[in-house]
């Protein structure tokens, strides 16, 4: 924690000094002097505080004064807060005070006595700031003066350490051992020793197995290294344990000594050539097992000197990164997955009853498949456990291993997570601390990965990387930083949002790093001993009395947050929050918010979501800090407060199905930091578009409109970061004869995703397939279109890679013009050919139905009962159709008979066909049998349910 901090600390105090400075506000006096001498000890003890972090998990003295110094940075970060707050609110006294002085006597006289007031309420604040920076200078010193104890080494001094020793690995290995991994044997066996291995393909293949820590990659390629087809397929078979460092000389050379052969030479170049002459015209296997470096340079000689090897050789890389994966050229990636349950307890059988009588294996075979369950498929957890669980005797000993979490098992954690802390061990302090944050969320939770990024956000944790840098992409590539080495899992999108797990060994890891820091109360008390807690889950069970200051202290805490059941609001919480930056009280019955919330100065992030509370208060605008405000679902909230304007820094506001929500102030116009604007009503006769006017930071509008109005005066043209917006037209517009302000608009040029609802007019607008717009649009969503035949050109689009068409009330045929078949085709059918033909050509993309298109739906065509297939004559015109689609999903359309066979048949990327709710389709394929399976049958995931 302290390591990210510090940094920024450093940077935070002079930005802010500079401003009191500029503002010409004297919060601190001397405040040069005391900014010079807190920066210097910051920068001192920042200089030793990777060997502090790397010491910290085996001497426990070392842990204990981090935590200390922690506790100062949590302290700085608030006081750095405060005082930037009181120079904000000391200016705009200032300006307000100035704005109603009038150059009259009477009126300069009456302006003293305010002035003179508000100096002497000053007094205390500036004192107050001045004695807390004072403190931490105190506290500063002291903890420089402790660190001389343990003889930190300073950074650039710190000698290679493997706190966490890795295991070298061999090939050898007793299959008898080994279970539930048959499936991935066959696959990368069959990858192995394919035809396209070693007949169809140029050069040397590389197949990569990915898989977190502890999850089987080793085992697999010893199965495989062994396997009797393997050895008498290969002249050469070559096992490398690479692990990290990756140093060229020593895998050099251990290549050449299992090939038989000397290396006794000090240089890399040598070693590289004699590889490149002991492998050339032979067909060879190796396995590099255990790879971590991304860096390619390092790769590159190796895989020069490989590159001559017979066809059908094969090099085998183990990593628990995907990046790796990639930085080697990988021609084949298996992703290793987990094991059974019922695998894991054979593990966990084979060592706990290895001593043992059968009569205890009767008792506690029902505790033990539980535990089993526990190892949520890893391997290595199931071979821990039936380590502990070896010298367990006693049914209440399993019993006691069932009711802990893994975490607290320390006979369990000094096994399990030093596989983990390896990879742990590699993130920057950014990662790292994102990571050991997600313990906030319960087990197996379905994270929504924009919502992660924003609570790293708004704890300070992403830092971009230079001046400007929107911090949402700064987070998501952490995201993916720490999803390549398997930290995250099950990556989905669903309903158009990205979601993700974690592991339940992984989360028990991270509860582990913040045991001290991030604790959950729930109906067992579990886990509530929270009186140093900094972050607080509320989970399903947790009663009011659970909150007493006995077991809370609310002061300390930067995290409040609420989950599914956990509904229960601690009295007095708004008065008790005096640090706190993330506040989640989603669904919590809350019919009323207290004025006493303005008092959270510190609150970036609050989520209201889903409560049925009436109104918000005033005081909510005085949250200067506020980053994003979520108050969707609030079904009964009928307007924001007046003084919005107030919220300077607010980013993200979420009030989607706030559905009495119709009045937006004028004040809103003036958040010039907006991205998300989730419910933005506009109403004829109303000029209340002009309040987008300056909102030229939105990434994503939702406007709902009730009657014709015109766009021109919202300038969505200079909106050049909006990437998503989506337009709710009321069914009141259809009865305008000549609705324009969806053709006048002038949309954003950069907009990646749209969805056009109940659309007025019998065509979609013009622009929409347009050069300057079409080259950007990803997604498209089509609700309720009354004109089924004015999508002909959608077509044209050449960058779409999703399309949705909803309730298309009229469509009774689907015909051939959606996929670009016109009578311009087949008049010009030469010209078209030798378009189509050359993909290389920047014109193809506009001849090739949707040539970028992966997924399409077709949601509720009631009347829907023909789909128009090709005819012998397109056939002979017609190149391509869809070429890169993946997943076509028709739901709800009862009146559909029939697909279309030829136009399938041209779209061989497709892996995936869904039909739901559909009568006749269902009757027609379900049986799969018939010519018209055979239609469908080379479609590999088909799913056919009435």
């Amino acid at each position: 924690m302290a390591e990210l901090f510090i940094p920024k600390i450093i940077d935070v105090l002079g930005d802010v000094a500079v401003k009191q400075l500029g503002e010409k506000v004297n919060l601190v006096m001397g405040v040069e002097e005391e900014v010079a001498n807190i920066s210097s000890k910051l920068a001192t003890i920042e200089k030793v505080l990777h060997d502090a972090e790397r010491r910290r998990l085996k001497d426990r003295s070392v842990g204990i004064w981090l935590e200390k110094l922690e506790d100062i940075t949590y302290e700085m970060d608030d006081v750095l807060d405060e005082w930037n707050f009181m120079i904000h609110r000391a200016k705009n006294e200032g300006t307000n005070q100035n704005a109603r002085m009038q150059p009259t006597l009477r009126n300069k006289v009456r302006s003293f006595i305010p002035s003179l007031c508000s100096c002497l309420k000053q007094v205390p604040v500036r004192s107050d700031i001045a004695q807390k920076i004072k403190k931490i200078n105190g506290q500063l010193e002291l903890t420089l003066k402790e660190a001389d104890q343990f003889k930190f080494i300073s950074t650039g001094g710190i000698p290679d350490s493997q706190d966490f020793q890795r295991i070298m690995t061999t090939s050898i290995i007793d299959e008898s051992e080994v279970y539930g991994r048959a499936a991935d044997m066959e696959k990368v066996l069959d990858q192995i020793l394919s035809k396209s291995s070693s007949q169809g393909r140029d050069g040397v293949q590389i197949i990569s197995v990915v898989g977190a820590g502890g999850s089987g990659k080793t085992t697999l390629a010893q199965l495989l290294f062994n396997n009797d087809k393997v050895q008498n397929h290969f002249e050469l078979r070559n096992w490398i344990c690479v692990s990290d460092p990756f140093d060229q000389k020593r895998v050099a050379k251990a290549i050449l000594e299992n090939a038989g052969k000397s290396s006794h030479e000090a240089e890399l170049d040598p070693l590289i050539r004699r590889i490149k002459e002991t492998f050339f015209g032979k067909r060879f296997l190796l396995v590099l097992d255990d790879v971590w470096t991304e860096d390619d340079s390092k790769w590159k000689p190796f895989q020069y000197a490989l590159k001559d090897g017979a066809l059908g050789s094969v090099i085998l890389v183990t990593t628990r990164s995907h990046r790796v994966a990639t930085v080697v050229g990988s021609t084949d990636t298996h992703d290793l997955g987990m094991i059974s349950h019922s695998d894991c307890w054979r593990i966990m059988q084979r060592i706990a009853f290895a001593k043992k009588s059968g009569d205890l294996y009767k008792k506690v075979e029902r505790i033990g498949q539980k535990i089993a369950e526990k190892c949520k498929g890893l391997p290595l957890a199931a071979k821990t456990m039936g380590s502990l669980l070896r010298f367990k005797d006693t049914v209440q000993q399993w019993q006691n291993v069932l009711d802990s979490e893994i975490w607290q098992l320390e006979e369990a954690a000094v096994e399990l997570f030093p596989h983990l802390y390896l990879s742990y061990n590699e993130l920057s302090p950014e990662l790292k601390r994102c990571f050991s944050y997600c313990a906030v969320f319960p087990k197996d939770h379905d994270i929504v990965i924009e919502e992660l990024i924003r609570l790293w956000i708004v704890q300070g944790y992403v830092r971009p990387n230079r001046r400007g840098e929107r911090l949402e992409l700064v987070g998501r590539e952490y995201f993916n930083n720490l999803a390549m080495p398997s930290f995250f899992q099950e990556v989905r999108e669903e309903y158009e949002v990205t979601r993700c797990k974690m592991h339940d060994i992984v989360h028990d890891f991270a509860q582990s790093l913040t045991k001290n820091e991030c604790h959950a109360l729930d109906g067992t008390r579990r886990n509530s001993s929270s009186e140093t807690a900094r972050h607080l889950t509320s989970l399903e069970g947790t009663k009011q009395e659970m909150f007493s200051s006995r077991v809370v202290d609310f002061g300390r805490l930067r995290s409040f947050l609420t989950f599914p059941g956990g509904r229960v609001v601690p009295q007095n919480l708004f008065c008790s929050l005096k640090c706190v930056r993330t506040l989640a009280l989603c669904d919590c019955e809350l019919a009323e918010i207290p004025a006493e919330i303005g008092r959270l100065i510190h609150l970036r992030h609050l989520d209201l979501s889903d409560n049925p509370f009436m109104t918000l208060p005033e005081a909510i605008c005085d949250l200067y800090y506020l980053e994003i405000l979520d108050i969707s679902f609030c079904k009964k909230l009928s307007c924001l407060p007046q003084r919005i304007e107030g919220l300077v820094h607010l980013r993200h506001l979420f009030n989607h199905v706030a559905l009495e929500l119709r009045q937006i102030p004028q004040g809103l116009g003036k958040l010039t930091s907006l991205c998300s604007l989730t419910r933005f009503i506009v109403s004829s006769n109303s000029n209340v578009l002009a309040t987008l006017k300056d909102l030229n930071q939105l990434e994503r509008l939702d406007v709902y409109i009730d009657e014709e109005v015109d766009f021109r005066s919202a300038e969505l043209e200079k909106k050049v970061n909006m990437r998503e917006m989506n337009l709710y037209f009321s069914f009141l517009t259809h009865f305008i004869e000549t609705p324009s302000c969806i053709e006048t608009m002038e949309p954003p040029p950069n907009l990646e995703r749209l969805r056009l609802d109940d659309c007025p007019g019998a065509q979609l607008p013009s622009w929409l397939v347009t050069r300057s717009h079409a080259n950007n649009l990803t997604r498209l969503i089509i609700a309720s279109p009354c004109n089924i035949s004015s999508l002909s050109t959608l077509w044209k689009l050449s960058s779409l890679e999703e399309l949705v068409l909803e309730e298309a009330e009229k469509l009774e045929c689907l015909g051939k013009e959606f996929f670009g078949v016109t009578k311009a085709l087949h008049e010009n059918s030469l010209d078209a050919l030798d378009t189509l033909s050359n993909s290389e050509s920047s014109s193809s993309a506009e001849a090739v139905a949707f040539p970028n298109l992966r997924k399409l739906h077709f949601y509720t065509f009631h009347n829907w009962t023909n789909w128009e297939d090709l005819s012998e004559d397109d056939e002979e015109v017609v190149v391509s159709i869809m070429p890169s689609l993946e997943e076509l999903e028709i739901y709800d359309c009862e009146k559909l008979e029939i697909l279309p066979r030829r136009i399938l048949g041209r779209i061989s990327s497709l892996k995936k066909l869904d039909i739901w709710h559909c009568s006749k389709l269902g009757d027609r394929y379900s049986d799969k049998t018939g010519d018209d399976w055979k239609q469908i049958s080379h479609i590999p995931q088909v799913h056919i349910s009435n």
